[in-house]
This record gives structure tokens, sequence and C-alpha cells, in this order.
């Protein structure tokens, strides 16, 4: 199952690398809703079910946040959170996985890719520090890469910006 679950996430990681070199917001968080869901069921056949559980949820939300970001949804996607982590508490390092899907959770329903950006680099951080102590070698280099593709999409389109 070990290499099942490296296999999802080396996929997912193809995703994220993508997602950040788009500037539409809603093509950013299609490709995060495929990379998570992948993600969650990596997280299944791992038995951590707090970060399976916290990916799955994700995925709604990225999928919700392509259509709508009503400030009582997100609310209601914390809570469900809070809840799940407190379901299926793994450890103690299931409260860095939701310390990082609260502050992206935050980012998602932000109505500019930039700021959505800025956010999801200190959630990302979050789940580098939550996959190096769940041991998933895998997930880190995924949180690393979805990283260095956020970076770069914000050197691309902020700090460099090509004239159309």
């Amino acid at each position: 199952m070990f290499i099942l679950s490296q296999c999802l996430v080396a996929i997912a990681t193809l995703l994220d690398l993508a997602s950040f070199q788009f500037k539409q917001r809603q093509t950013i968080l299609a490709c995060l809703f495929s990379s998570v869901l992948l993600t969650s069921v990596h997280f299944m056949l791992l038995d951590n079910f707090s970060a399976a559980s916290l990916m799955l949820i994700a995925a709604l939300r990225y999928g919700y946040c392509i259509f709508a970001r009503k400030t009582w949804v997100m609310i209601a996607f914390m809570l469900l959170s809070i809840s799940a982590v407190l379901l299926t508490l793994h450890s103690w390092v299931s409260f860095i996985a939701l310390a990082a899907t609260l502050m992206q959770t935050y980012a998602s329903f932000q109505g500019k890719d930039f700021t959505l950006r800025l956010l999801m680099i200190v959630g990302t951080v979050c789940w580098i520090v939550h996959n190096l102590l769940a041991f998933s070698p895998l997930a880190v280099v995924m949180e690393i890469v979805f990283l260095i593709s956020n970076l770069v999409g914000l050197w691309r389109f902020y700090a460099n910006p090509k004239p159309a």
C-alpha cells in the first residue's frame, strides 16, 4: 500500500506543479481539487485518517470555490475540518494538518489570486512539516513542488509581469 500511496501522490504532484502556473483563480482551484482528491486516497492508504479526511474536505472546498465564495460556507468548511480531526485524531501531528487546512480554507475563499497564493504559502509550509512527521517522503516532495510552483507563479505574474 505504501508504494501505491506514493504513486498517487506523485500524480498529485504533477497537478500541483501545474496549478499555480495558471493565472485564473478557477483553473488554479480545479487543479487543486484533483490533486487533493488523490492526496486524500494517499493518506487513507497510509492509515492517516485525519489527513485523509482533511484532504477530502479540501477537495470539496476547492470544488465549491470554483463557483462561489460565501463566508458562511467557509466557516462551515472550517468547522467540518475541526470536527474531522477531532473524530479521527491520529496524533498531535494531526493538529499541524488542521492548521494547514484552516489557512488554506481561508485562502480558497479570497477573491484575488494574489491573496490566495500568499495564504497558500503559509498552509503549504504547515503541510510540509506534517508530511515530514507523518513519514511520507513523496508528500513532502509534493508540497515542496507546490510551494515552488506557487512562488514561480507569483514571480511570473506579479514580480516580473509580461505586457499583454
